[in-house]
Formats: C-alpha cells, structure tokens, sequence
C-alpha cells in the first residue's frame, strides 16, 4: 500500500507515530520540492515511486493504485470527511483505517503511539482520570483530517465544556514535538514494502498541519540549520492531486494542493533517529499490506 506515515518526537529523542494515511495522501510532491530548495535538484522521487510499482506490481503506479478495490470509494470518502460531499455509495471495509480508533488498535502493539481512548461525553470519568494521569491531553475527532477541530485540553474544566455534538472523538496523551520555536512533525512515505521519502512540517500553531516544509537530513546533530530561515513559495499542481483527482480537483483543496511554503533550511535528524523513522515506515506498511480490512472492527461511521 502506498502510505502517509506521520511522526512526532519528543526532545528525549522519543518517536511517535500519530497517524497513517491511506490512498493517496500527500508528501513525495512536498519532499521533492524540499530536495530542490535544499539541494538545487529535482528529488527523482516520482521515478522512484514508479520503478518500484513496475518491479514489485508490475504495473504503472496510477495503475495500481486504480486496482485497489476501496479506491473510489476512499475518494468519497475523504470528501465526506471534509464535509463536502455524501456518504460513499459503496461501502469497503478498507475504508476502516480511516478510523483513527482502529489505527491505534492495530498498530499501538507494533510502534509507538500516543496512549489513546475514546471520548464519552455522556461519562467523563475516565477522561478526567485520564486527564489528570497525564496533565495535558489532545482531542481530535475519529474521522477527520487537516487538523479540524484539533484541541489541546490542559484543565479539567475545559473537558466539561466541549460540545462533541454526534461526532466521534479520541482523546489521546500530549507529545510535545517542537524545534526551535516550532511544532514539529515528520512525514514518512512508504510503498510495497520499502521506504520512499520523507519530510519535515514545522508551524507555530500548536498542531503543524500543513506548516512550512523542510529537507530532512541525517545528521550528528538535531535542529534546524538555520534558526532564521527564509522561506521560498510555491504554487503549482502538485503530483498527487494529478494522479487521485485527474482534470480537476475542488476548488475548496486548491490550497493543500497548490501551495506550499518550503524553508531554506534543513531539518536535521540524528542518523538512528532517521533510520528509526524509516524502519519504522516499512514495517507499517508491511502490516497494513497483510491486513484482512474484513476482519477490522466496524468504524464510527459504518451504521
């Protein structure tokens, strides 16, 4: 499967996987923009994204990735998400992982991951107790993405003041990720079982979805080349949203697939750091590959 690996780390050098991404999510277009800033070349990512489909599939990737059977409906199903389309017509149970709950379940015994549990707004007895083990506790939404509705819950008092409405959501322990002023987290690429790609996403908000981008690269040392880097912009369509979208792609994701920002500065890795994060990569990968989506619990949003 071709995967969006997302990671945080702590400053004891403490990895975390927060979240994995299926279909077609974003990252080798973003890395390779970072390889032409940092490096002045063009990464060959895509090349190498195509050798390895024809060599393991063989098959065309754009080919491949139209096989998998929950595709179509995954399409959907990340339009829904965003509030901006119906439920898919056609349900497939690949369409599971799509549940953060059932990512934690599957993967919380192979990486490390947040603690994680599931919010009941009607019983908040074990939020509060959770809450108070930990301190600080981050509240997102089970099937979601983009940071929406993102929280940061610190005092016992803010727990009694959410509003959840019908929506599901996860409340899971605070890792702090930060470099240098910013909130840090890493996106790793895999694909067919190998390592493709990954890059660093820094933001002064305190989640960094969709941040400043940076070159990752294994270093002796961790942190930003240049704590005062300027930044070059771009603005053009990236390789993902030709592939998953076609002709045209909604005019309200014009600017996750269009826009970036890109430091002039790289992101520095201890070298076990970086091959933890890619080692760590392919054995997801490798676990999602085997798994029967059939045998996964119902989501949140199957009724």
């Amino acid at each position: 499967m071709y995967l969006g690996i997302d990671f945080l780390l702590t400053s004891g050098s403490e990895l975390y996987v927060i979240e994995v991404n299926v279909g077609l999510p974003g990252g080798a277009h973003e890395y390779d923009l970072t390889h032409v800033v940092q490096l002045g070349v063009n990464s060959g990512i895509f090349d190498k994204i195509e050798r390895t489909s024809q060599r393991v599939y063989g098959k065309p990737f754009r080919t491949y990735l139209y096989s998998l059977p929950f595709i179509e409906s995954l399409k959907e199903l990340k339009l829904w998400m965003d509030g901006m389309g119906p439920f898919p017509s056609v349900f497939h149970p690949g369409l599971r992982l799509e549940d953060k709950w059932n990512q934690y379940q599957l993967l919380k015994d192979l990486v490390r991951m947040p603690e994680t549990m599931i919010l009941n707004p009607s019983d908040l007895t074990l939020a509060e107790a959770f809450l108070e083990a930990r301190g600080k506790l981050v509240l997102k939404r089970r099937v979601g993405r983009g940071g929406r509705e993102f929280q940061i819950i610190a005092v016992p008092g803010a727990l009694m003041g959410l509003n959840p409405q019908s929506k599901p959501y996860l409340l899971q322990e605070y890792v702090e990720s930060r470099v240098e002023g910013f909130s840090l987290s890493i996106r790793s690429v895999a694909f067919a079982g190998e390592f493709m790609c990954m890059v660093a996403n820094l933001s002064k908000k305190p989640n960094s979805n969709h941040g400043t981008l940076a070159y990752v690269s294994p270093s002796s040392t961790f942190g930003l080349s240049d704590k005062h880097f300027k930044t070059q912009l771009f603005n053009q369509r990236s390789w993902e949203a030709d592939i998953w979208f076609g002709g045209k792609e909604p005019p309200y994701l014009r600017h996750n697939l269009y826009e970036e920002e890109v430091a002039r500065a790289a992101m520095n890795l201890p070298e076990p750091i970086f091959r933890q994060i890619k080692d760590t990569s392919i054995a997801i990968e490798r676990m999602y590959e085997k798994t029967d989506f059939s045998s996964l619990p119902k989501a949140c949003f199957e009724v």
